[in-house]
């Protein structure tokens, strides 16, 4: 189909990469999931080949040359540092000893000669949440995701931006405490989490939590309920069945976790005051009285002061089979545009005023933003890998990163800004 530009989102998973395409108009251009094995316990090589596959694979499906795509956004479950490098102990999903500190975004940047924009899982289904939520104001307001899954994830989006941290972890809504009174049972363990700590929002409110903590509590009162002949990992994905058909049992472990996410809820009231708190994972997919039960439940439990009440909405989080890569395209989109760089395109140069770094030479300018030049002898529409230019400065010497922007007629590269910071250029 005919199409200015286009990026690339890709929701990378332990068993399939779900992909779509975003153009230059704001159109998602696939309405449904486009989904390739994503081979990632085979280790990197092939799960790098299955990305490769699924980028093929969503322009097939859209009839998109390969030639429109100005960038591709990628996310992965963790833990990962910001830039999509794997924990070097590895993760749940990246237990091959191959990922073990493997950069997964510069591999793939590589091998498609293409910008690759990282985020983790749970950030990039609450940057499509936000962005659904708040639409054209997404940069007026601010929103908390937490996705319930295996573990407890989750991502802050401030002014339409993800909140990274500065290593990268911010948003581990997941190995947040939450406090435990009248929440358990008496008599009940206190849960413990994978990652060490007990009594964390994700040792009650994830699938793990169910398999390792709550299940097995309440199976001692429940004793001949049918999932108690069954190993401790079946039976912890058969409760929400369970649930959906008002089982007690199952209604117990669920009320805990409604519970759990409504007191994370409220710590994030009183250190982020989002304006929407959302909320996703399996219970999303689930029957809808279900649903909205569970919903109410973690509704109750969020306590909020009056004026955040009213100027606040606690909601699910959308499309959630397709959000993880509609958010990785949102991500792309708004690097590309100089969104996430925060880029006006009103101040490409202002002088810099004197501070510590002028050294007595206030008129010298400032290059923070975009730059245009000639697009290097390229061809119009030809890909390129990622240039690096260095720019005399008196700060870090770091290079600036220049890639084609594609426009009709090639002719210019867009400079990304942020490596420019505190970068001066001599006054004309």
């Amino acid at each position: 189909m005919p199409v200015d530009w286009v990026v690339v989102g890709l929701d990378n998973g332990g068993t399939t990469n779900n992909g779509t395409i975003l153009d230059s108009e704001g159109r998602f251009l696939l309405d449904q999931m486009a989904e390739v094995p994503s081979n990632v316990r085979e280790g990197p090589d092939k799960a790098i080949q299955s990305l490769l596959d699924a980028v093929d694979q969503v322009l097939a499906l859209t009839g998109v040359p390969l030639a429109a795509v100005r960038a591709i956004g990628l996310d992965t479950p963790g833990p990962a540092s910001a830039d999509g490098v794997i924990s070097s102990k590895g993760a749940t999903n990246f237990g091959d000893a191959g990922w073990g500190g493997f950069d997964i975004r510069g591999a793939l940047a590589e091998r498609t000669g293409l910008p690759v924009i990282y985020n983790n899982d749970g950030n990039a289904a609450a940057l499509y949440a936000h962005h659904v939520r708040f639409g054209v104001q997404s940069a007026r307001h601010s929103s908390l995701s937490a996705i319930v899954g295996t573990g407890l994830g989750g991502g802050l989006i401030e002014a339409g931006r993800v909140i990274k941290g500065a290593a990268g972890m911010a948003g581990e809504l997941g190995h947040v405490p939450i406090p435990l009174d009248g929440l358990l049972d008496p008599g009940q363990p206190v849960p413990g989490c994978n990652c060490g700590q007990s009594g964390d929002a994700e040792s009650v409110a994830s699938l793990t939590g169910i398999q390792k903590n709550l299940l097995p509590y309440w199976l001692t009162k429940y004793a001949g309920h049918p999932v108690a002949s069954l190993p401790l990992g079946q039976a912890a994905k058969q409760i929400r069945h369970y649930g959906e058909q008002g089982d007690a049992l199952a209604l117990a472990i669920f009320r805990q976790q409604a519970i759990a996410l409504g007191r994370l809820f409220t710590i994030a009231a009183n250190f982020f005051d989002p304006g929407a708190y959302f909320l996703g994972g399996g219970v999303v997919e689930a029957v809808p009285h279900f649903r909205d039960w569970f919903l109410a439940e973690v509704r109750a439990h969020t306590v909020l002061r009056e004026e955040q009440a009213r100027a606040a909405e606690i909601a699910l989080v959308p499309d959630l089979d397709m959000a993880g890569a509609r958010g990785s395209a949102i991500a792309a989109r708004d690097w590309l545009t100089g969104v996430d760089a925060g880029i006006h395109p009103a101040g490409l140069l202002s002088r810099a005023r004197r501070d510590d770094d002028d050294h007595g030479q206030p008129d010298r300018l400032l290059a923070f933003v975009a730059v245009a030049v000639r697009s290097a002898g390229r061809e119009p529409g030809a890909l390129a890998r990622l240039d690096r230019v260095p720019f005399p400065g008196d700060g870090q010497g770091q290079a600036a990163r220049l890639h084609p922007d594609h426009l009709t007629g090639g002719g210019s590269v867009r400079i990304a800004a942020e490596l420019l910071a505190r970068q001066h250029l001599p006054a004309p």
